[in-house]
């Protein structure tokens, strides 16, 4: 069996310290192997972005890493100075951040902002790198390079400044590349444009990709697996194709259950998962889906669930599967 490329275990962050610490990620555990795309999914405030930055090494103010390791490539990034963790950033190891316009500086040609991480890890010249960044820019699919590299991001459309942004991360050939909701604001189209983007890539590059998302749809698109978060960690893991057919926890059935679907008739309501995700300060005991769960047991609200696996590449933490 291949040894997987990054492998998340265990990992917990708090913020605060002692008794005041409040753990926003509590024991998070996905891996992805070479050439392989994970899919993260759940609602704002599950804990998919953080655990994302947490692997970049990117912590947010006031927290720290409690317990847990992050292996890429065999090195523990938790273990790695910042000078370290700069030299992995944007070379091994790069990121597409949500919102482009907010990424890319304003003041920046475009082809500079790509040209900078080439000079940076790779050495190369000023005009070696100009001409790697307009190579870039024809990679992603954007007409006319040659002058496009010299624009602004607000002279340019939101699918080209993420396209953009692509550009930049894959500057340096990573072998992971984190996407964090990529096509978020985008309209239909264009973000048919960039997940038939990312999937040549994957397939021209070799590259494993982490999706960050929680449009199911993208994920059924890209993904080979999926994990997916809530309150911080895993509830669910799965091939993709075994999610769709088959979900094991209650709370990925609701997300399917809200999800549009084509064949579904225009007089017929989506359904919801009722109640809204706790804020981290506000975490139930035991299962922390359990309020909004209808198929809570009585145990849920005291004990939470230890992860299970249930099949070929499946896991799920639920008292009612374990009961079903």
């Amino acid at each position: 069996m291949t040894a997987p490329l990054l492998s998340v275990e265990g990992l917990r962050l708090a913020f605060g310290t002692g008794e005041d610490a409040i753990e926003a990620l509590r024991g998070v555990d996905i891996s992805i192997g070479p050439g392989e795309c994970l899919g993260l999914v759940g609602e704002s405030g599950s804990g998919k972005s953080l655990t994302a930055f947490t692997t970049m090494g990117l912590l947010p103010t006031q927290s720290q890493v409690v317990a847990g390791r992050v292996m890429f490539a065999g090195q523990d990034l938790l273990q790695k100075s910042e000078r370290e963790l700069e030299q992995l950033r944007g070379n091994d190891l790069s990121m597409i951040f949500q919102e482009p316009m907010t990424a890319l500086n304003p003041v920046m040609h475009v082809g500079e902002q790509i040209a900078a991480p080439l000079r940076r890890h790779l050495g190369l010249s000023r005009k070696a790198a100009r001409t790697r960044a307009i190579e870039q820019l024809d990679l992603v699919g954007i007409p006319d390079p040659h002058a496009r590299v010299d624009n602004f991001p607000h002279e340019m459309s939101g699918g080209m400044r993420q396209r953009t942004m692509i550009a930049m991360a894959l500057a340096c050939d990573p072998k992971l590349l984190i996407a964090d909701e990529p096509t978020t604001a985008l309209d239909t189209t264009i973000q048919a444009q960039i997940i038939e983007l990312l999937n040549g890539l994957r397939r021209e590059l070799g590259l494993s990709i982490l999706i960050i998302t929680h449009d199911l749809g993208v994920i059924a698109e890209m993904a080979d697996r999926v994990a997916v978060m809530y309150g911080g960690r895993v509830v669910e893991e799965s091939p993709v194709d075994k999610l769709f057919d088959e979900p094991l926890h209650p709370y990925s059935k609701g997300l399917l259950r809200s999800t549009p679907d084509i064949d579904m008739p225009v007089a017929r309501r989506l359904a919801t998962i009722s109640g809204a995700v706790p804020h981290v300060t506000e975490l139930p005991s035991g299962c922390t889906f359990h309020p909004r769960c209808p198929d809570r047991l009585e145990i849920c609200s005291k004990e939470a669930p230890e992860e299970k696996c249930v099949g070929a590449g499946r896991r799920v933490a639920c008292w009612a599967r374990d009961v079903s």
